[in-house]
């Protein structure tokens, strides 16, 4: 055999295989890496969709939260008020109640003391016409003590 010949058989049978490949093979191979970089480029696209989502999720969260602190302080500073006027009014009554005691006491005290002059009035009086009695040796009766205790009082 002659080296030509099988140089020019192997390159004839070589382009062949080449033509082959290039019309059966060859778009087969580019179809499946165009899919799969159709497929890389989706998911790499989907990734960044998802960090976006996220990173929107987290803002919204935050604002939710801060929206949430918010409305908690507000609410406990309403509670708070609300237990400062409690405490006022609960003040106001107690104060109010014990105006009312003092009042009551003051007036039960002035009752007292009046009832405990009359007392001491009566009991000066029977002092004054059993003393009375004993110098003047007759009997005082108790509408001359009456008239006694009229004309003492009007001279006062």
């Amino acid at each position: 055999m002659n080296i030509n010949a099988t140089l020019l058989a192997q390159a004839v049978v070589f382009v062949i295989f080449v033509v082959i490949c290039m019309k059966y093979v060859y778009p087969q191979i580019l179809a499946v890496m165009q899919e799969r970089e159709k497929r890389i480029s989706d998911g790499l696209e989907a990734a960044k969709k998802a960090d976006d989502s996220l990173e929107e999720a987290k803002l919204a969260s935050d604002k939710e939260l801060n929206k949430a602190k918010e409305e908690a302080a507000d609410i406990l500073k309403k509670a708070n008020a609300r237990a400062s006027q409690i405490v006022a009014d609960a003040s106001n009554k107690a104060e109010a109640e014990a105006e009312k005691i003092m009042t009551a006491a003051s007036a039960s005290v002035e009752n007292e003391t009046n009832r405990a002059k009359e007392g001491l009035r009566q009991q000066m009086s029977d002092i004054i016409i059993d003393t009375t009695e004993k110098i003047l040796g007759d009997e005082i009766s108790s509408e001359k003590h009456n008239d006694i205790l009229k004309k003492a009082a009007q001279e006062l």
